[in-house]
């Protein structure tokens, strides 16, 4: 029992044993299981921050040693840059010219002590409100601008530039905005707080500012602005300090001398007061007060001392603040323009006297001219305006206008074509027709010419059929056409269906002849532009010249640049045409709106806006002729004064477009007739010709022939012949086709009627048959020699039987009967009959007999015969003796005598 009890124990602790070792086992087998996937994580980990260990050692070093490449290649620290201005050169376009130097006069500096606190604090509070604070960098907002332009992606949205930084990308740097030019902006920020006090950083800030324009410096731009000399900058009040620390943000936007500015320099003005309350320099109802004042008020405007070009200048100066970040005052550039002088001087010349063109006696009257290179951009030359000075409105690159009828192929038929490939034969019907929201549309004319090739509405610039292809093409298509062309549409804009017959207010001469000249090159446009490069004072080079872009195709270029041609030639645009070169351009007009006509009684067809935009392929001219504002009946064109821009074009252009180069036919483009197409796309079809007019037929009596002669009205871009037919004793012969529109018919019968038909024809398309008729009347004519004339004695009767045949022509004919007989002529009465009798002629006499047939026309040669009175025995007793002459006694003509002839 023990044992049995001992040996159950035992079996008991080795089962137990034997599972307690098991468990062991699958527990160490866990473990190392586990070690061994452990072990791998932590050598992956370990390795992971070694490798990013190594790579960030590596990328520092590499960050530095940019930097320091960065900041080597730095521009040299030169402080003249900071004080003393450089002047300028402007070179003609041929690049030796000199036509101004700028900047060359002394200009005096203003001293801190000479600067209002109270500019001093709109300046600080605007532009950098911790400038004591820092070393000439603010890392606070650096950060903040560094976040803003990894969010938005954009080196435009970074800001934070303190005044010392702003000092030194005026003085030493350029203004593109890249990572690069920001590391040496922080650098020569920190050197020059290194080397100048914080006062005399804020003097060279103030003096060196750019304000618009010319303007630099804040004792310039308070004289300027403000009337304020140097010993009055403490007269400065709190709105004129806070707008003079507003401008340098965006001077071309808020230079107040700009009238279209004053709008937003106000907004800038109290955007800087709300500064100055936000950091305590101002209080509250301080702030309010200076807002309220309106920014008119404050201005003083002073005018300048002029340049020469002053217009061509004005847009130099503009585009070379706006493309770089230089001072052209001060800078000491080398600036290439595109200014051709003598182009420039012809358009001044043709807008401030009256050699060229006769303006009317009014000073308000306005006209603006651009000329470019059609196919660089170039600018050659800019008329501000009639009698420019300086500080006028330049009207030709400022101005925003309603282009009228110029706008059609920007907005309507280019992208027509563009999008359709359409042909110049495409045919719409001019009609009644009203917008999408059901407002009557009207042409000029207030006439509908039914249907018509897009040629032929373009030439005569109706309105229907350019609404009619702007809503086919649709407003996105148009609207992306016309902006790639340079012309400013906005997004509130385009939905505007006026605008697709020129009722936007988007338009100058320099937009309008940037937009024209894209057809003119091919489809290619180029941004119009005075300045090609800048050479500065250290000799590095900065080109300006705008990348050339395919806006078109090259067929659309060339179809409107066709329809444009017929234009000049026999459309609208005829008064601007100069025969000697391949000319094409479009005319344009604007009218007043009901409450203007209303309110200075203006007639109902006044125009407010003349244009006319024309290009060969050497120029591309924009002319623009109105008043600016019209205050008065007669602030308004006329049907004499709204062709003034095709004249003052046709002045300009007629000497200066020399090239005889002609716009080439690319190989994309067919032609059909007078039309061209796209090859692929549609082929001009042409429509049933017009009826030929006022048919007529006249006979001509001297020549002997039939002249017929008629009227037609063609369809534009058509070749049109006529086929003349006529009909005689029921028989048609086809006389003649032929292009002109007279023909004649030689040789009629008398008598007879003729009855004419003529058709149009235009690409075997025929028009209705118009018709007419004449019959050629015999006229009356002088009657022929009577003939066989005889003359006989009858002795039984004692008398002359004379008789004869008629004349073969002539109406209503008598005859003359003479006799003469011992020299003595007789005539007998005149006589219808073909017969008389002379009674008892006496014997032995000879009688010499003439008749002559005559009516109303005239007479006939005479004929005559002779007769011998053989003598006979008298049983009256009568001898033949005696006073008796011979003659016998007159009978009048016997109707009962026998008729006889003689040769």
């Amino acid at each position: 029992m023990e044992v049995s009890l001992y040996i159950s124990l035992a079996v008991t602790r080795m089962t137990e044993n034997n599972h307690s070792r098991v468990e062991r086992r699958k527990k160490i087998q866990e473990e190392q299981r586990s070690s061994k996937n452990q072990k791998p994580k932590k050598r992956f980990w370990k390795k992971f921050l070694y490798f990013s260990l190594i790579v960030g050692i590596v990328l520092f070093l590499i960050g530095v040693g940019a930097i320091i490449l960065i900041i080597k290649d730095a521009p040299k620290f030169d402080e003249t840059l900071l004080k003393n201005p450089l002047s300028s050169s402007l070179f003609a376009s041929d690049g030796k010219t000199v036509i101004a130097e700028v900047g060359a006069e002394k200009r005096d500096d203003i001293g801190i002590e000479q600067i209002p606190e109270v500019l001093k604090d709109a300046v600080l509070a605007t532009e950098d409100a911790r400038f004591y604070k820092h070393h000439g960098i603010d890392v606070k907002r650096t950060l903040v601008a560094i976040f803003k332009v990894i969010t938005t992606r954009s080196l435009e949205s970074g800001g934070g530039s303190t005044i010392t930084q702003q000092l030194v990308k005026n003085s030493f740097l350029s203004i593109e905005q890249t990572p690069t030019r920001k590391i040496q902006e922080w650098y020569l920020a920190i050197q020059l707080e290194r080397r100048f006090t914080k006062e005399q950083i804020l003097e060279m800030y103030f003096n060196k500012n750019l304000y618009g324009g010319d303007v630099y410096g804040v004792a310039k731009a308070s004289e300027r602005f403000f009337g304020l000399n140097l010993d009055e900058l403490d007269q400065l009040t709190l709105e004129q300090a806070a707008l003079l620390a507003g401008i340098p943000q965006s001077p071309n936007r808020y230079m107040p001398t700009v009238e279209d500015n004053l709008e937003r320099a106000e907004t800038r003005r109290n955007m800087v007061l709300n500064y100055m309350n936000r950091h305590g320099y101002i209080s509250k109802s301080e702030m309010t007060e200076a807002q309220s004042i309106p920014i008119e008020e404050t201005l003083n405007i002073q005018k300048p001392k002029a340049n020469k070009y002053e217009a061509f200048m004005n847009s130099v100066l503009k585009e070379v603040q706006e493309k770089t970040n230089a001072n052209i005052f001060e800078d000491g550039l080398e600036i290439y323009t595109t200014i051709d002088p003598d182009i420039q001087q012809l358009t001044e010349d043709v807008l401030s006297t009256s050699d060229y063109v006769s303006f009317p006696d009014n000073e308000k009257l306005q006209t603006a001219v651009v000329i470019t290179d059609t196919q660089t951009g170039e600018i050659k030359a800019i008329g501000g305006g009639r009698n420019f000075q300086i500080n006028s409105y330049n009207y030709a690159t400022m101005m925003k206008r309603q282009p009228g009828s110029t706008i059609k192929p920007i907005l309507d038929y280019g992208p027509a074509i563009e999008k359709f490939k359409w042909s110049t034969g495409h045919m719409i019907k001019d009609e009644e027709y009203h917008y999408s929201d059901g407002t009557l549309i009207r042409n000029a004319s207030r006439t509908y010419a039914g249907s018509k090739t897009i040629r032929d509405h373009l030439v005569w610039s109706r309105n229907i059929p350019a609404l009619k292809t702007f809503q086919e093409v649709g407003v996105d298509a148009a609207t992306e056409f016309a902006r790639s062309l340079g012309f400013p549409i906005s997004d509130e804009q385009k939905g505007n269906e006026a605008n697709s017959i020129g009722g936007i207010d988007a338009a100058s001469p320099l937009v309008m002849a940037g937009a024209y000249s894209a057809f003119g090159n091919g489809g290619y446009y180029r941004e119009p532009h005075t300045v090609t490069k800048i050479v500065y004072s250290d000799g590095r080079v900065e080109k300006l010249t705008p990348a050339e872009k395919k806006v078109m195709a090259d067929y659309t270029a060339f179809l409107v640049t066709d329809m444009l041609r017929s234009v000049v030639h026999s459309g609208t645009g005829a008064k601007a045409n100069i025969s000697s070169i391949d000319l094409a351009g479009k005319t344009g007009t604007t009218n007043f709106d009901e409450q203007t006509v209303t309110k200075y009684s203006l007639p109902k067809n006044a125009v407010r806006d003349a244009w006319f935009v024309g290009y060969t392929p050497q120029y591309t001219g924009a002319v623009w002729t109105g008043f600016d504002k019209t205050t008065s009946s007669s602030d308004y064109l006329n049907s004499t004064t709204d062709d003034l821009s095709l004249l003052v074009f046709k002045a300009i252009m007629s000497k200066a477009a020399t090239s005889q180069d002609r716009f080439k036919q690319p190989d994309s483009v067919g032609k059909v007739g007078m039309e061209y197409y796209v090859k692929g796309g549609e082929k001009p079809q042409p429509p049933k010709p017009a009826t030929p007019t006022d048919f007529g037929a006249i006979y001509d009596e001297e020549a002997n022939q039939i002249q017929l002669s008629w009227n037609h009205s063609p369809f534009s871009g058509f070749e049109t012949s006529f086929e003349v037919s006529y009909t005689v004793d029921g028989k048609t012969t086809n006389l003649t086709s032929t292009k002109d529109k007279s023909v004649v018919l030689p040789n009629p019968e008398k008598g007879k009627e003729y009855a004419f038909t003529v058709v149009a024809i235009v690409e075997g398309v025929k028009s209705d048959i118009a018709s007419t008729s004449i019959t050629v009347e015999e006229q009356a004519k002088a009657p022929n020699s009577p003939s066989n004339l005889q003359a006989t004695y009858d002795q039984a009767s004692n008398s002359i039987l004379i008789h004869w045949q008629p004349s073969k022509e002539g109406e209503n004919i008598q005859y003359i009967v003479s006799f003469t007989v011992n020299g003595i002529p007789q005539t007998l009465a005149p006589t219808s009959e073909l017969q008389a009798t002379l009674m008892g002629p006496q014997p032995g006499q000879t009688y010499i007999i003439t008749v002559t047939a005559t009516n109303e026309i005239g007479s006939s040669e005479a004929v005559s015969t002779s007769v011998t009175v053989n003598p006979t025995p008298n049983p009256g007793g009568w001898d033949g003796s005696g006073d008796d002459n011979g003659l016998g006694d007159i009978i009048h003509p016997d109707s009962n005598a026998v008729n006889g002839t003689t040769p």
